[in-house]
């Protein structure tokens, strides 16, 4: 949603930065790919903090050995991976490097081990053979430590400690003065503010909890800042009065000083203000797709899910529950798509509970609507969502949705015995009811979804786009001064720029 609201921004007239604070090795492919597939015109500006930051420009001067899969005084061997090959070199024996190297011939990382083999640094390389940063490891444990950023000259102009749980932290800039920073994102808000130098009024999007403290850093004097949220404020079980997820606490902190802050849902507004005692929050909900034309045939006893096989999903739940619906419904069936870090264990839940005649796993689609127009019901067991885009796919389908009723999206998405079934978070055998409910009845259930299709009307698109309108003529008809107060800008100067 965040490169759609780029989009409407951009057709609405409005002058648009993507600045990007990280280095990705295929970046300029992803970014023909981001343009290609979400339709982003060429106004919209992509500028890259490595590039434009470093003194002379990022990256050193591109090494003819860095891609060789010979060296002097080396013994190489090349060996095939998924996007390439892998080129080991050995030093008397020893392994010293491992080059990543893609199906082009281009470096895109090279590895240098330890004694024992561990990875001690990690360098990373632009498409034109670049070095633009270097990544010191923990041998012990495999976690970054230390990165180090390079400009034209080979040195190092930025180096960043990142702690144990993988955050960036304390920054130091060698070049062309040397200045400290209490965290990366201050160095970046100095190249923020020179971005948006020309822009008299820019309204400024953080979409990401890191990036708040980079709002938070910004000295542009007549700059907006819009924290827009996407996921749950709150640690597990991330109900409502639990502790706040660290990595929200500069937002929560420093609630007043963000000239907006967007959420998802009206639960959360209300969760927010009462945690952090005020500040500026907007509601916009996620919009719904119109549905397609043509829809694929109704099965029926089908149940499916669509999600990341991620602890957040906690897709155990569903699998456990349906287990219960498998014993009571004959001929019940549950398709699990896409793909995560949990999928084995989620196969192996499956083989445990005896159900692989029963449940598939169906890999990645990106056909959500297809997927879920052909089910009776969908499935949702999240720990904690933002919205939970999926409850749009598959209602304005006709598709109704069983939900634990979790923060946040579905108790303000799913009406209750209305379009959907609602069941407190966690209650396995009240998810399994309610699955058996929906496949046991075919009345019921035709009558779920037939008003389910009314998210549509309720989410709409043209609402959506109205809102983010609305909400960005207001800020930047009314820009802030030095002391965040200023309100006699000319709407006509106004200007958006997301980070990321």
């Amino acid at each position: 949603m965040i490169l759609t609201r780029i989009r409407l921004f951009a057709e609405a007239g409005i002058p648009v930065r993507l600045l990007l604070s990280d280095h990705s090795p295929h970046e300029d492919a992803e970014e023909a790919a981001i343009r290609r597939s979400w339709g982003l015109p060429d106004s919209v500006e992509i500028r890259y903090f490595w590039r434009e930051a470093a003194p002379g420009g990022g990256g050193t001067e591109p090494d003819p050995l860095a891609a060789a899969e010979e060296e002097p005084g080396l013994t190489s061997f090349a060996e095939p991976s998924g996007s390439g090959r892998i080129v080991r070199f050995y030093d008397n024996g020893v392994l010293a490097k491992s080059k990543h190297v893609d199906k082009n011939g281009r470096v895109v990382r090279i590895d240098h081990h330890d004694i024992a083999r561990r990875v001690v640094t990690r360098e990373y390389f632009d498409p034109d053979g670049r070095l633009v940063r270097a990544d010191d490891v923990n041998p012990e444990t495999g976690a970054r430590a230390l990165r180090r950023w390079f400009d034209r000259s080979g040195a190092c102009w930025l180096t960043s400690w990142i702690s144990e749980d993988g955050k960036t932290t304390r920054s130091v800039r060698h070049r062309p003065e040397p200045v400290a920073y209490d965290s990366y994102y201050e160095c970046v808000a100095e190249w923020v503010d020179a971005v948006l130098a020309d822009s008299p009024a820019p309204v400024v999007f953080s979409d990401k909890r890191p990036f708040d403290r980079l709002l938070l850093a910004l000295r542009h004097p007549r700059a907006r800042t819009v924290a827009a949220l996407h996921n749950c404020h709150t640690t597990k079980p991330y109900r409502s009065t639990d502790p706040t997820n660290p990595t929200w606490q500069p937002l929560v902190d420093n609630f007043d000083a963000f000239d907006s802050v967007v959420v998802l849902t009206e639960r959360q507004r209300r969760d927010l203000t009462a945690r952090c005692g005020g500040g500026n929050v907007t509601v916009i909900n996620h919009a719904a797709a119109p549905p397609p034309e043509t829809r694929a045939t109704r099965e029926a006893g089908l149940l499916v899910t669509v999600a990341r096989m991620e602890p957040q999903k906690r897709l155990s739940h569903a699998i456990h529950a349906f287990a219960i619906v498998a014993s009571k419904v004959p001929g019940a069936r549950f398709d699990i798509y896409g793909s995560g870090s949990n999928e084995a264990k989620l196969k192996e839940l499956v083989d445990k509970l005896d159900l692989a005649d029963h449940v598939r796993f169906r890999g990645f689609t990106d056909r959500p609507l297809e997927v879920f127009a052909r089910a009776s019901a969908a499935v949702l067991s999240s720990w904690y969502e933002g919205w939970g885009l999926v409850l749009n796919e598959a209602m304005c389908v006709g598709t109704p949705v069983v939900a634990y009723d979790i923060n946040y999206g579905p108790s303000e998405v799913i009406r209750d015995e209305v379009d959907g079934l609602l069941v407190p978070p966690g209650d396995i055998d009240a998810l399994a009811a309610a699955m058996v409910r929906v496949l046991g009845d075919d009345d019921f259930a035709r009558s779920l979804g037939e008003r389910a299709t009314e998210v549509t009307e309720r989410f709409s698109t043209e609402r959506w786009k109205r809102e983010w309108l609305e909400l960005f003529d207001t800020l930047a008809a009314n820009p802030a001064d030095s002391g965040r107060g200023g309100r006699d800008a000319n709407p006509s100067t106004r200007h958006a720029a997301g980070t990321s």
